[in-house]
């Protein structure tokens, strides 16, 4: 199982930027369905097995929280001090608890890409 860091980068651009389109077109479910399409690029760039594909979609997704958490880390502390930051915190808890979901649909949607592509 080899991680490509390039198809986890775009498919987490892509789970931010079709996750919040279709959020707005389609109140509810537009995220989730943002995301799953997310997962099916990223497993059909990384291609192989369904096993290789739903893992990039997962270090994709996750890789996503991270980066959210570690933002509302250093902008709520910027912005509100010490209050700020244990917001922040609590939150970022909150969020990567959270992201196991999103992990969870961006792993189905590689492995439906990689089997779409194998």
């Amino acid at each position: 199982m080899d991680i490509d860091w390039g198809a986890v980068i775009i498919g987490f651009i892509l789970s931010i930027i079709l996750g919040g389109i279709l959020a707005v077109i389609i109140p509810g479910v537009g995220a989730l369905l943002g995301w799953l399409i997310a997962g099916i690029v990223v497993g059909y760039m990384v291609g192989g097995t369904a096993g290789n594909g739903a893992a990039n979609g997962a270090v994709s997704g996750l890789f996503g929280a991270i980066i959210v958490s570690i933002l509302l880390l250093i902008f709520g502390t910027l912005i509100l001090g010490l209050i700020g930051f244990a917001a922040a915190t609590a939150t970022s808890f909150i969020l990567i608890i959270g992201s196991l979901g999103v992990l969870i649909i961006m792993a189905v949607g590689g492995a439906i890409g990689a089997a779409i592509k194998g």
